[in-house]
């Protein structure tokens, strides 16, 4: 019972975390990165809550080596995120150092 109880969450936030490049194919939209943005800035601007950067940084991995690391001119995907993964990454996003 307490094996299900933790392998559980983690095989949803897995499933859910894998598919975002799927739903940002579907609806997407385009940001320019300006210069000072940061990939915590965009995601505050362009999806309303920061903690959703690394949705942004899986989208544009062909573009973004380290997600600390945009840069101006840059035409970055922004993925629709639906709300139940929106949890996963916020959760991801506080695990790791703010981009």
């Amino acid at each position: 019972m307490i094996l299900r109880r933790r392998v559980l969450p983690l095989i949803v936030m897995v499933g859910a975390l894998t598919s975002v490049p799927a739903r940002a194919e579907q609806k997407t939209r385009v940001h320019e990165v300006e210069p000072g943005e940061t990939l915590w800035t965009i995601a505050a601007d362009a999806m309303g809550d920061a903690r959703l950067w690394p949705a942004i940084y899986r989208a544009n991995r062909d573009q973004i080596k380290d997600p600390a690391l945009v840069y101006p001119g840059q035409r970055l995907s922004i993925p629709a995120i639906d709300p139940a993964m929106r949890e996963a990454l916020r959760s991801e996003a506080a695990s790791q150092p703010a981009r």
